[in-house]
């Protein structure tokens, strides 16, 4: 299966990413994207827990069409909790910092889930995903953001 988290591909994607760069849709700057891309990762390798935001009915809905069907991310869809038109702090230093934190990130992430196959972790939106479903979903998340910075 393609995958954006493929090393040379996240690092093709990312060289190209400057803090000048401005988005084709949304409000983030590239550091933002970045930190963004981090958090969703985190929850995915089992750095962050995650709770379920919507009902286990919606999440089955949402789940099945994001993972399951060819549907790509949605210009315009916000971050569950989100003020619209509001961008959190910034936690890290720099870009530079902020994508060698991603690059880390995603390595915990095949780590974790070599070492724990049958393991599943809470994505906010979708519910319990497996190590399949959150590569889906990355692979999906990332180009809806490499996108957005015209990355890919």
């Amino acid at each position: 299966m393609y995958t954006i988290l493929n090393e040379n591909k996240l690092n093709n994607s990312l060289k190209n990413l400057s803090p000048e760069k401005q988005a084709v849709f949304g409000i983030m700057t590239p550091q933002h994207m970045v930190e963004h891309l981090i958090l969703l990762v985190k929850l995915s390798n089992g750095g962050l827990k995650g709770q379920l935001m919507r009902s286990e009915e919606t999440a089955a809905k949402w789940k099945q069409g994001l993972i399951y069907t060819d549907m790509e991310f949605p210009q315009g869809i916000r971050v569950p909790g989100q003020e619209e038109n509001t961008l959190p702090e910034l936690r890290y230093e720099n870009l530079e910092k902020t994508i060698s934190k991603l690059k880390h990130e995603v390595k915990i992430f095949d780590d974790f889930f070599q070492n724990n196959p049958n393991e599943m972790t809470m994505h906010p939106a979708l519910g319990m995903l497996n190590y399949d479903e959150w590569k889906i979903f990355h692979t999906k998340h990332f180009t809806h953001h490499f996108k957005q910075f015209e990355l890919i």
